[in-house]
Formats: structure tokens, C-alpha cells, sequence
């Protein structure tokens, strides 16, 4: 079998003794093109190194792209709203809310059609064989385990044996944890996964403590991440060219944090730009604002009390700051639904 290691470490690595190839999945998040739906911040298990915020873990919030949503209904229109041709259920355990995570599945299906793609992360703690097909009956396309222990890995051939779920694995890497990822890889492969994704161990505000009080430090040229892990991950990558017939993906920080991130806001940021906005490369939208309370509102578009949104022209708002008095500012944003938070604020003189 030939063996080989394709890609690069600040957007993907594969490898693999036969096929190479990402699951639908995340061919998706690379051009920011996947809604991150967090169902719920409620799980069974407390792994040391989970990234998930103290406001949210532990928590039965559901929240769009970072987008606090309070219904089925409400997530179906902040999907619409940023145009994703696909979502990941995560949290927490999504499995923990069936019933939301099922109705949500049903109606992202209805709303955009069956070319809309899911996939789902789960321990696998609460698979049965009835959720399992009730998720792929719902219009769940890809599930992956992240187990915290090999028993929980033959949830992998109850998914393929109940439903067409395409079935893999995805778990951290890092310093330490080389053999234990070997050993997944290995049980994947044998119970049927069709891959399995390595993610760089990420080392942020919410697990810090945990990583350091274990001896994990962050990687001074790798920011954000836990010194070692790519090392980690290329030592598994190099023993899975060589043994494993299903493809194994990693997945660097970097990648999550600046290229699919950015993407989803760029492309948020143009589809969802009011007439006076404008886009940005760095996936936020640029305006002007007239803060008078004399002008009167058919200038603009009042966005507030006493304020008219205008377009982010400097010699257009200062000519209307002298003729009706007020101040003149340039306001940018992410593309959230009320805009929040600002990013920049400036008062033109």
C-alpha cells in the first residue's frame, strides 16, 4: 500500500495508506459555508481540555454562529440569514437535547432542501439504536464520535448498521496522547469509520487552568494552541500513512480560527449588508452614523434614537453634521443581527 502525507499544517494535513479525502463535512467549512449550531452546553462527560465557555457549558443554551436563538424557528432564520449550505450540531451533547436536535434536522431539511448538509458531534454516550435512526430519518447526513473511551467507539457500527450515515471520528491531539489517538484510529477503522479528524489541542481562556495544571503550555509561534500538538498530530499522521486505510485529517487551530471563521463572516458580511454598509475583507461591515437631533429622518435610515445610519463617506457626514448639527462617526461591526459588538468607533472631524 502506498503511503503518504498531503496538505499543509496551517490549513490541513492528510494521510492515509489508500484513499485521501475530508469528509462532506468539512469540504463545507473550508469556505465558511457550515452554520455552527451549539444545541445545548449540557454533557455527560468533563474532559479536561474542553474549550467551551464557562456561559455556555453546563448550560441548556442554543445559540447560530454565536448567535443566541431561543426556538427552532429562530435558528432556521439565522441559517437563512448567513446563506449556509450546511450546518454541525455540537455543544455539549446534542444527543443530550434529541427532541431540539431533531426538529432543528427536520427543519433545515424542509427549509433548503435535502442538499443541505448536517453533520452532528456526539460522544456517543446516548446513541441508541433508535436515536441513531431517528437523526438519519430527521435528515442527519454525518455523524462523528468523540469517545472518551474505546468501548464507546462501537456506537461507529451501530450507526452503520441502523442507518447511511456517513460515520467517523474526531478527536484532539496533542503532546502525550499519540498512543491513545493510534489505538482510536485503529478500533475506527476495524468497527467501520469512514475517517477520522485530529484537531490541534487549542489551549484558551475555559480549559487553561486544566492544560496548565498538567503541564501543557501554549506554543509560543502557534498561538492559542498547546506547544507540541502539531508535532503530536504529524506522529500520528506518519504512522497512519503507513497503517490505516481510511483517511485521517488534521485539522490546525490556525485553520478554525482565521480561514473558516473568516469566511463565514465575509460571507454573512456581504450577503447580509444594508444599503448604507459596506463589506470588508475581515468579515465586518463598515457604516457612517449622523448622531443629531435635528436632522430629519429622511436622510438616512434612524438606527437609533437621535442617530441616522448613513454610508461611510467622511465629506458626506461632516457636510450634514454642519448644516444640521450633531457628530459624525464611522462605526464597524461584525455582521451580527443587531451588530454587536463594534470593532471600531470613530468621530469624524
Amino acid at each position: 500500500m502506498k503511503s503518504m502525507i498531503v496538505g499543509s499544517p496551517e490549513k490541513a494535513l492528510l494521510a492515509g495508506s489508500e484513499n485521501l479525502y475530508m469528509a462532506r463535512g468539512c469540504d463545507l467549512c473550508f469556505p465558511g459555508l457550515k452554520a455552527v449550531i451549539f444545541i445545548t452546553g449540557i454533557c455527560d462527560d468533563s474532559c479536561f481540555y474542553c474549550p467551551v465557555s464557562r456561559s455556555k457549558l453546563g448550560s441548556d443554551v442554543f445559540y447560530v454562529n454565536e448567535v443566541r436563538v431561543y426556538s427552532v424557528d429562530e435558528a432556521v432564520a439565522e441559517v437563512a440569514r448567513v446563506g449556509a449550505e450546511g450546518a454541525s450540531f455540537t455543544g455539549g451533547d446534542p444527543l443530550i437535547a434529541a427532541e431540539r436536535t431533531l426538529k432543528l434536522a427536520r427543519a433545515l431539511k424542509e427549509s433548503f432542501g435535502p442538499g443541505f448538509h448536517i453533520h452532528l458531534y456526539t460522544s456517543g454516550r446516548r446513541a441508541t439504536p433508535g436515536l441513531l435512526k431517528s437523526l438519519w430519518e430527521a435528515g442527519v447526513d454525518e455523524i462523528r464520535f468523540h469517545p472518551t473511551s474505546l468501548e464507546l467507539l462501537d456506537r461507529i457500527s451501530m450507526a452503520r448498521e441502523y442507518t447511511g450515515m456517513s460515520v467517523g471520528v474526531e478527536i484532539p491531539v496533542a503532546p502525550g496522547m499519540e498512543e491513545w489517538a493510534i489505538k482510536v484510529i485503529s478500533e475506527a477503522e476495524r468497527r467501520g469509520a469512514e475517517f477520522v479528524n485530529l484537531n490541534e489541542m487549542e489551549i484558551v481562556e475555559p480549559n487553561a487552568r486544566a492544560l496548565m495544571a498538567r503541564g501543557y503550555r501554549e506554543d509560543p509561534v502557534r498561538p492559542f494552541t498547546v506547544k507540541g500538538s502539531l508535532k503530536a498530530a504529524l506522529k500520528v499522521l506518519e504512522w497512519a500513512s503507513r497503517n490505516s486505510g481510511i483517511p485521517v485529517h488534521f485539522c490546525p487551530a490556525s485553520f478554525k480560527d482565521r480561514l473558516q471563521t473568516g469566511n463565514r463572516l465575509r460571507n454573512t458580511a456581504w450577503r447580509d449588508a444594508y444599503w448604507y454598509e459596506e463589506p470588508t475583507q475581515d468579515g465586518t461591515v463598515v457604516w457612517g452614523e449622523l448622531r443629531s437631533s435635528s436632522a430629519p429622518p429622511g436622510l438616512g435610515v434612524e438606527c437609533r434614537p437621535r442617530t441616522l445610519c448613513l454610508p461611510p463617506d467622511p465629506t458626506l457626514l461632516l457636510t450634514l453634521a454642519s448644516m444640521y448639527g450633531g457628530e459624525a462617526y464611522i462605526v464597524e461591526a461584525h455582521p451580527t443581527p443587531d451588530r454587536m459588538p463594534v470593532v471600531r468607533e470613530e468621530k469624524i472631524e
